[in-house]
């Protein structure tokens, strides 16, 4: 199976994979308007806005750089082929599809089952965009950055044993993850059910981005947020 799982697992395929989502969002946000964005996406940009109105330019510059660089690493290493994203895209809606009913089931079902399911929301389109843009960014930031950063430390600077360090990364990265929705002027309301499910899912997807790569876990959860966009899994 290195054949796919090699290639699918690298940083080069992974940002090639997650490029269309990524130009899906930014133009929904163009026709949306400014005031409708993801948390993470102005954690991301915020250090671009020194540059003003070229920010925006800077940023979409570099993502066309990256790409240049990602296909000139892929060929160089595996020889690009488009037809390995298919088998991505169905390992993350499967993962996906984990979240929602299994992960789902335990949380809303078993221990707090007296929780009532989220309404739709008022704008389908705007919840999809959102959804996208959370699967891209938020993954790029509590998963790529984070978690990497905090591998990093454990093995590398503390000296912990590979398979403790990666544990702890996971473990503190959902925590993480999960506070940070709680926090700040578009924090969600706080309940046991929704913050144990948020753990569990942080603790999923870290576990993805550790063995699968950015891509999978950046489609698993764009997958499983517009899932619940458009047939909420909580009921």
């Amino acid at each position: 199976m290195k054949p796919y799982f090699n290639p699918s697992k690298s940083l080069a395929n992974s940002f090639l994979f997650i490029l269309p989502l990524l130009v899906l969002y930014e133009v929904g946000i163009a026709i949306q308007g400014s005031g409708v964005k993801n948390t993470a996406d102005i954690v991301i940009k915020t250090p671009l806005a020194v540059f003003g109105k070229n920010g925006s330019l800077i940023f979409n510059l570099l993502v066309i750089a990256f790409l240049f660089v990602s296909v000139f690493y892929i060929e160089k290493e595996y020889r690009f082929s488009s037809l390995i994203f298919i088998p991505m895209v169905l390992e993350s809606v499967v993962y996906a599809l984990f979240i929602g009913y299994v992960l789902g089931f335990v949380v809303y079902k078993v221990l707090f089952p007296l929780i009532l399911a989220k309404p739709f929301p008022a704008n389908i389109w705007t919840g999809i965009v959102l959804s996208v843009g959370a699967g891209v960014y938020e993954e790029i930031v509590f998963r790529l950055v984070l978690v990497t950063f905090l591998y990093f430390i454990f093995t590398k600077l503390l000296k912990i044993k590979k398979p403790i360090g990666a544990f702890a990364s996971v473990l503190i990265g959902a925590l993480i993850f999960t506070a940070v929705h709680y926090i700040g002027t578009l924090k969600d309301d706080f309940t046991y059910a929704g913050f144990t499910f948020r753990l569990l899912s942080g603790i999923v997807l870290s576990a993805i981005f550790m063995c699968r790569g950015l891509g999978i876990v950046v489609y698993t959860h764009a997958i499983y947020d517009v899932f619940t966009v458009l047939k909420p899994f909580h009921i």
